[in-house]
């Protein structure tokens, strides 16, 4: 497999056309608890996220990563459709969420098994749909990773190992960065080719450093949830990782993976913020050169392979 192309749901596209991208977002899910707390973190208006999306490309972007993973409510055929009407270039993952979110089926299924169903989809497509996953996910929970996280840690290793599909995690509230790592790299995973995502949930400059000194890449994708400061707080950990020397370990995206989130859903303050009042709000304090490093070179080298 040939990953200096990214894999996008209309096909592979060349590094070079990815342009600015969210290396983190929702546009079509459903967690699949029955839990009403879970209602709002439900996307199912394919028109509102369709319009979210073009939100985003008027406001200069161009590729979005979805990263709804399996038994999460992940709707492959409708990324498509998305992308088809809206000219965005869309990735989508396959893999597991955190423990909490893992399907019924996990433990009935080998190693093995599990191996072979992620690869599957990387080579036939996701859910019967020929749409073919950029990314590789892994999740794991609250300060811990339990047992059933660690084995899927594991198969997700030797997936990536074994066919250069992008990695990404997901890091609860920011949390077990350092630990996630230290397992990947005992899978033979150098840590130079993980994306770990929420890192700024855990408000701690100096951790975030600590994870780009290992090589690795992190996201800053909790932005928009603190208005009335303009994300001050994650205004001032940017520039510190930026003037640390850290540019190129540091992606951004919204996670917007919410109603509350979307205005085409009623919320705010929609997929267009980063590009516009946070942009602004970074510019005087990183400039061009490093915001174009972070929205531009680090996704492409991330999941184009291309530096």
């Amino acid at each position: 497999m040939n990953w200096h192309c990214a894999m996008t749901v209309t096909g592979p596209v060349d590094g070079q056309a990815l342009g600015v991208t969210y290396v983190h977002e929702h546009l079509m899910v459903k967690p699949q608890l029955d839990d009403p707390a879970y209602i709002p973190y439900t996307l199912q208006d394919e028109e509102a996220s369709a319009a979210e999306t073009q939100s985003f490309l008027d406001a200069g972007g161009c590729t979005l990563v979805e990263m709804t993973p399996l038994h999460y409510g992940r709707d492959p055929a409708a990324y498509r459709r998305i992308a088809e009407k809206t000219g965005a270039h869309i990735l989508c993952c396959t893999g597991f969420h955190k423990e909490l979110f893992m399907p019924p089926w996990f433990d009935e299924k080998s190693d093995a098994e599990l191996y072979d169903l992620l690869m599957g989809e990387i080579t036939d497509g996701l859910d019967g749909t020929g749409v073919r996953p950029g990314v590789l996910k892994l999740g794991t929970s609250y300060e811990q990773i339990t047992p059933r996280e660690a084995r899927s840690l594991a198969i997700a290793a030797r997936v990536h190992r074994d066919t250069g599909i992008p990695l990404s995690t997901h890091c609860d509230k920011g949390t077990m960065g350092l630990e996630q790592l230290q397992a990947l790299e005992h899978c033979g995973v150098d840590p130079c080719e993980v994306l770990l995502c929420h890192i700024d949930s855990r408000r701690d400059t100096d951790y975030a450093k600590a994870l780009c000194q290992t090589g690795a890449t992190i996201c800053i994708d909790h932005v928009g949830r603190e208005l009335a400061d303009t994300d001050a707080f994650r205004v001032q950990m940017i520039t510190d990782l930026v003037e640390a020397g850290y540019a190129d370990r540091v992606t951004l995206a919204g996670d917007m993976g919410k109603t509350d989130y979307l205005p085409a859903y009623g919320g705010k303050p929609g997929f267009a913020y980063i590009l516009t009042r946070l942009y602004d709000a970074l510019l005087p304090r990183i400039g061009e050169t490093a915001l174009h490093t972070i929205l531009v070179d680090n996704p492409r080298r991330i999941f184009a392979g291309q530096p």
